[in-house]
């Protein structure tokens, strides 16, 4: 057998396994959801994604369920947990579960809900859930109209703090281009600032930047690292706000 396909199969047969642990105890549940955090999954949408009433956001199917009518959004961890027919222009599609979570915001969500061993994630999962999406430098959340976010260049008091990072990409040769930048996110009325690099996702380059960003006096509560290649809606605010990188390579 192919090893890609061998080592595929071995990353889904992990998911699976602690899937089936999950509902034992807390530490069987906190290694599911840690899990859960960097994969993708199943789920339905009433037609082909795309923008308007096809956005993700409004495109969710929600199921009640029998026991006590509440809604929530089904979702699979594999095209074996799911045997029904969808009636066209219905899909199934995977989608990476931060981007999920942005997507159906708090609403509730159950893994694999026509098997025995269905997971329920309610607001205690779900907090869990996008501290462990945070851990990994990503966001678990989405602009929204009652939600806006603003970008804007830092204040100059950074300047010490971008003067290090470039130093560091200097040496390292590792990033070729940086934005530094003001995020105010509307829902929860704080600012950040936001090292948004071109780079794929690599956590432990996103730890290094932290720490030397903390150590050049940025607060560490409201520092964040985000790789832009899978954060579109950093991308957008970065090219709406017109903002320039304040590290290019040559």
């Amino acid at each position: 057998m192919n090893q890609g396909v061998t080592a595929e199969h071995a990353h889904q047969d992990r998911l699976e396994t602690l899937w089936l642990q999950a509902n034992h105890d807390a530490p069987a549940e906190a290694a599911f959801l840690r899990e859960l955090s960097h994969r993708s999954l199943l789920v339905i949408l009433r037609q082909p994604p795309g923008s308007g009433d096809a956005a993700p956001g409004r495109n969710l199917v929600q199921w009640q369920r029998t026991i006590d009518g509440a809604s929530f959004i089904p979702i699979f961890t594999g095209q074996s947990h799911f045997s029904l027919a969808l009636p066209s222009p219905a899909t199934l599609v995977s989608v990476p579960v931060r981007l999920l979570l942005a997507a159906g915001g708090t609403q509730r969500y159950i893994v694999n809900p026509l098997s025995k061993e269905a997971f329920e994630l309610n607001t205690a999962q779900l907090a869990l859930l996008r501290g462990y999406i945070a851990d990994t430098h990503h966001d678990a959340e989405w602009p929204s109209r009652t939600a806006p976010w603003a970008f804007r260049l830092p204040d100059d008091a950074l300047y010490p703090v971008a003067v290090k990072l470039v130093e560091w990409f200097n040496q390292s040769g590792r990033v070729d281009q940086a934005f530094l930048y003001e995020l105010t996110r509307g829902k929860k009325r704080c600012t950040e600032i936001v090292l948004g690099i071109n780079e794929p996702a690599d956590q432990g380059l996103a730890d290094a930047l932290r720490a030397i960003a903390v150590e050049a006096g940025v607060t560490p509560a409201t520092f964040l690292v985000r790789f832009l290649p899978d954060e579109p809606s950093h991308r957008e605010g970065i090219a709406l706000a017109k903002l320039m990188p304040f590290y290019q390579r040559p």
